[in-house]
């Protein structure tokens, strides 16, 4: 929550969210490095207002989030934080190392994730998952929360600039040149290498986001699934 420009953004990790980050940071004169942004300094989350305070500020605040297609997210995430930076899947690595190869299992080692094993495990309904690589409907709420921007992460280029006008701060704040992202083949590669019955369950876990945001069910990967891949 941004109560100075009256501006809702829920953030979803993996999605241009440090780009969106610097650029909501620059609307408070902050130009340093995103990871220094003192977020307490200039943004509250909506949980820390009173009842009366979050519905006052939904109805009349600019609400907008930025969605991904979720193949790409999820990759993107394993590669970022099982094998960057490590430290927020210490305990996702340690549970599936301990479900699907306990006797690999180091208390205070690294406990390495293949893509495989981490597919695999988070393509099971029951299991926490950490918000890097949770559903978008569980992370925004979108079938209750009436958005008034909803960006796509593969138009980012074209959709960073008509967010700032519809937000009504273009004359204050410009969107940075955007990176290139994972491409395809590099997407097919990882995926082929995971038993096509858990990128289909998988694709179950996150089918409303596919379908809610207008992306196509396991589009990228669609090629794969009548490819024999043995499960053991």
């Amino acid at each position: 929550m941004d109560d100075k420009n009256r501006i809702l953004y829920c953030f979803i990790p993996k999605v241009g969210s440090r780009t969106l980050k610097k650029v909501l940071a620059e609307l408070h004169g902050f130009k340093e490095d995103t990871n220094t942004i003192p977020i307490e300094k200039f943004w509250r989350r909506l949980s820390s207002y009173t009842e009366n305070e979050r519905s006052k500020r939904i109805q009349t605040y600019f609400k907008f989030l930025f969605v991904r297609e979720l193949t790409n997210r999820l990759l993107s995430a394993y590669k970022d934080k099982f094998i960057g930076a490590r430290t927020c899947s210490i305990d996702a690595r340690e549970k599936i190392i301990k479900s699907y190869r306990p006797q690999d299992f180091e208390p205070h080692g690294d406990n390495n994730v293949s893509f495989t094993e981490f597919v695999q495990y988070f393509s099971n309904n029951d299991v926490l998952r950490n918000y890097h690589w949770l559903q978008y409907e569980k992370l925004c709420q979108p079938c209750v929360m009436n958005y008034d921007f909803i960006g796509h992460f593969e138009n980012l280029e074209e959709d960073g600039p008509l967010l700032l006008k519809m937000a009504g701060i273009d004359d204050r704040v410009t969107f940075p040149p955007i990176h290139k992202s994972t491409g395809s083949d590099e997407v097919l590669k990882y995926y082929s290498q995971v038993p096509t019955r858990y990128i289909k369950k998988l694709g179950e876990q996150y089918r409303n986001d596919f379908e809610m945001f207008g992306y196509e069910y396991l589009g990228p990967v669609k090629k794969l699934l009548n490819k024999s891949i043995p499960d053991d």
